[in-house]
């Protein structure tokens, strides 16, 4: 008896099989991670957090998850307070005038 050959998908097929559509919003960024990222200490994250400035999902008691929206915006505080010089409440007032809070 002859054994069959499997025929294992392409890369591209691959691709198209494990076409994943993960939203924005989706929290999916534990803290460390992010702070990897953004090269952010994880306090400077927890007083924008503090501010209202991001919302992330709180997960247990402690753990907070982040979405890639998240990032954005801290990529944005991140901008504003290492480049222009504005220090955090500047920036919520930033974010006030802009109507993003």
């Amino acid at each position: 008896m002859k054994r069959q050959r499997r025929e294992y998908p392409s890369w591209e097929e691959l691709e198209e099989l494990l076409d994943i559509e993960i939203p924005e919003d989706e929290p999916l960024y534990p803290l460390n991670i992010v702070c990897k990222l953004l090269k952010m200490h994880s306090w400077t994250v927890n007083e924008v957090i503090k501010e209202g400035l991001i919302r992330p999902k709180k997960v247990g008691k402690r753990k907070k998850l982040f979405s890639y929206q998240d990032i954005k915006r801290l990529k944005y505080v991140k901008y504003l307070m290492e480049v222009k010089g504005v220090n955090i409440k500047g920036v919520k007032m930033i974010f006030e005038i802009r109507r993003e809070i």
